[in-house]
């Protein structure tokens, strides 16, 4: 019985390498003392980025572009930046921002 994932293996060292990468922002965010703000903000960008992740290997599961590489491997940092500011102002939006 084969348990593999009928997808690339070059996909595997660029999401050992993100996993590895949201692991340490993840222990760093816990543990900054601003009442899980930083870390809700994280796990919210950790969702996004394998959704995302999910879809790019689900439309190119055999041939995966360079960019598509990168995208698994580095994505997580720009888009962690980017939901710092955008839950922030959706959060001020709906009037749930403390700060």
């Amino acid at each position: 019985m084969n348990y593999s994932l009928p997808i690339s293996p070059s996909y595997r060292k660029p999401v050992f390498e993100a996993v590895a990468l949201q692991a340490i922002l993840g222990i760093v965010s816990l543990m900054i003392l601003d009442g899980g703000t930083t870390a809700r903000i994280c796990g919210i960008a950790l969702v996004a980025f394998w959704g995302g992740a999910t879809v790019l290997i689900w439309r190119r599961p055999l041939s995966p572009t360079k960019i598509d590489i990168e995208l698994i491997r580095l994505g997580y940092l720009p888009l962690v930046v980017l939901a710092f500011f955008l839950v922030h102002f959706i959060w001020t939006l709906r009037g749930v921002e403390w700060w």
